[in-house]
């Protein structure tokens, strides 16, 4: 029988990441290269919290989340990736994935955790509120 198990991210991962950053969050032109140089970076520093749980070499979730410090909230966790595969959401990875991420940052130090999501994510938003997140702005980007 085979047990689940979340661990501190590792460079072996990138496929399995890649797998449900595509598939989960839509992210369809990212390459497997390009996540594993992005987590190795990452790695490297400090400031990064990445996450995933895993059953039987199966890669069913992560969260990945950075410290940051701004003026008028101090430090602060800024949730960057989230995501569970479809079949096995429903069964709080995603919970137990962002309470350790919670944790983290409160031992950290941290006193608040940000996270922004795409508008069609609806029922990531309902999840969001129920674990006491607010909608409070709109997120922008601009790529270069």
């Amino acid at each position: 029988m085979s047990e689940t198990m979340f661990h501190k991210c590792r460079p072996k991962d990138a496929e399995g990441l890649c797998v449900l950053i595509r598939n989960e969050l839509g992210y369809t032109d990212v390459t497997v290269d390009e996540v594993r140089n992005s987590l190795e970076k990452m790695l490297s520093l400090d400031s990064y919290f990445t996450i995933v749980v895993e059953n039987n070499s199966e890669i069913r979730g992560y969260i990945s989340a950075v410290r940051e410090i701004s003026l008028e909230a101090g430090e602060y966790y800024r949730v960057i990736g989230l995501a569970v595969k479809k079949e096995y959401q429903g069964q709080g990875l995603g919970t137990a994935l962002l309470t350790l991420a919670e944790s983290n940052a409160k031992t950290e130090g941290a006193r608040l955790v940000t996270l922004s999501s795409q508008f069609k994510r609806t029922k990531a938003h309902e999840f969001y509120e129920k674990l006491g997140y607010q909608k409070t702005s709109y997120a922008f980007k601009k790529y270069l």
